[in-house]
């Protein structure tokens, strides 16, 4: 979980079974949530992406990534 995490801190945007892997979900249910707009996503090139931006919103992490992350 914490290589989960620090995708969200570090990337702009995540696929949706890391989002739903962070969020507590199974991944038919993150699929789900991301077609009925429950969970923030947009498709690119038949794929959905979460902005990390939203992501860390639901998890009531800071809106802005840290400048650093230490390894």
């Amino acid at each position: 979980m914490g290589d989960d995490i620090k995708a969200v801190l570090t990337n702009p945007t995540v696929d949706v079974v890391l989002a739903g892997r962070v969020l507590g979900i199974g991944k038919n249910a993150a699929y789900s949530a991301a077609r009925d707009g429950s969970l923030p996503a947009f498709k690119v090139g038949g794929q959905y992406r979460v902005p990390t931006a939203k992501l860390r919103e639901m998890l009531g992490l800071p809106a802005q990534p840290p400048a650093t992350i230490a390894a």
